[in-house]
């Protein structure tokens, strides 16, 4: 309880401190759904930092220590509503740049924290530092592969073929409206604009006049009102997909090598890890939303109902952040996860509420044998 007390107290002093500073500088309006979804991140990484400090194998305190660092960072995107109105405000690309990279580390420190729970199980006789290799050159070799452009040149986004083409594609409609053509088609637009053809980002010709009414056709769409916005980010929203993809396949291998192999494992990192599952897929799902919407207000729509659900997983994720907490820290758990280091051949799976409620709704223990179905006896170890 004193501990839940601490954790309350620095949670809320955050908290406290945040509102203060945003009574008192000047700062961009903050969405309700993306404060409650960093309050919550902010009380996560908390959490995940406590379970670092009092878990007692000490093989598990990476997986903790990674996550407290992704949950904290995240958190800190507060700090990007002061970017442009009170840093940087000299820097017209100051609260682009915050929102680019911020997106990037998020999704980096996220995907690396589940690949390095994954390397931990497969290869959990490994000291640590080679882990940290391992999942260094997995997320780091894919993170560099799709992000490279936008550490080259902060300003990709604004270098892509589809905003080159609509730049285009813009000035020639603003040009013949100049003009006094004021009922502009497509076939008008396309006899006026330069297009390229493009391969790869690189400019590899000229198009034909047919592809030029075409490509003119698909980008018209994004010249009403702040309709461009969707076509900028395009390019940092399939990256964030590819980076929840990599994600999602290492959680269906973490589960493959559970089901195969059945390891010991500490309470609760199963379910954690689970978590991740629905995180991944709706994190996907609303990425592609984004990217396939044509309207800047359908896609803020969907943002805003993605990250209610968000909001729910997350709220999910700190349970069973927390049970995990209360567990290490109960002399039963100590006892448990130490015995699962020093004896973790006679050591039966630890089963909680939700496991006991699984089995006795939805499986028939006397057919199926394994850890996790595995009873407490009053003489044996659990």
């Amino acid at each position: 309880m004193k501990l839940a007390k601490r954790i309350g107290l620095i949670w809320g002093g955050a908290l406290l401190l945040a509102v203060a500073l945003l009574a008192i500088l000047p700062h961009r309006e903050l969405k309700l759904a993306e404060s409650t979804i960093e309050t919550i991140t902010l009380l996560i990484g908390i959490v995940a930092f406590y379970i670092f400090l009092r878990e007692p194998n000490s093989k598990n305190k990476p997986i903790f220590l990674n996550f407290a660092i992704s949950f904290g960072i995240w958190a800190t995107y507060f700090l990007s509503t002061f970017v442009g109105k009170l840093f940087f405000t000299n820097q017209p690309f100051a609260s682009f740049y915050s929102y680019q990279y911020f997106t990037a580390a998020v999704y980096f420190l996220i995907s690396f924290s589940i690949v390095y729970v994954v390397f931990d199980s497969l290869f959990h006789d490994f000291k640590t530092y080679k882990k940290y290799v391992l999942t260094f050159l997995v997320v780091g070799g894919t993170f560099a592969y799709y992000f490279n452009p936008f550490f080259e040149n902060p300003k990709y986004l604004y270098s892509t073929p589809d905003i080159v083409d609509f730049r285009a594609i813009r000035a020639s409609v603003a040009q013949l409206r100049e003009s006094g053509k004021q009922d502009v088609t497509p076939k008008d637009v396309a006899a006026i604009t330069n297009l390229a053809a493009w391969d790869r980002g690189e400019q590899v010709g000229t198009l034909y006049d047919d592809q030029k009414v075409r490509r003119v056709i698909e980008l018209s769409s994004y010249l009403e009102g702040d309709n461009s916005v969707v076509l900028l980010y395009k390019p940092l929203y399939l990256n964030v997909i590819y980076m929840n993809v990599l994600s999602l396949v290492f959680v269906f291998l973490f589960f493959g090598y559970q089901y195969k192999n059945d390891p010991p494992q500490g309470a609760y990192i199963e379910k954690i890890i689970f978590l991740f599952l629905p995180f991944c897929s709706l994190e996907i799902l609303h990425h592609f939303s984004y990217i396939k919407s044509v309207e800047w207000g359908t896609l803020v729509d969907l943002h805003r109902i993605g990250q209610y659900l968000t909001f729910v997983n997350l709220l999910i994720l700190l349970v069973f952040f927390g049970l995990r907490l209360r567990f290490i820290t109960s002399i039963k758990g100590e006892f448990y996860e130490r015995e699962l280091v020093s004896d973790p051949e006679h050591i039966s799976r630890w089963r909680d509420a939700f496991d006991s409620l699984v089995v006795r709704h939805f499986l028939d223990p006397k057919a199926l044998h394994g850890r996790l179905l595995t009873p407490r006896t009053p003489g044996g170890k659990t």
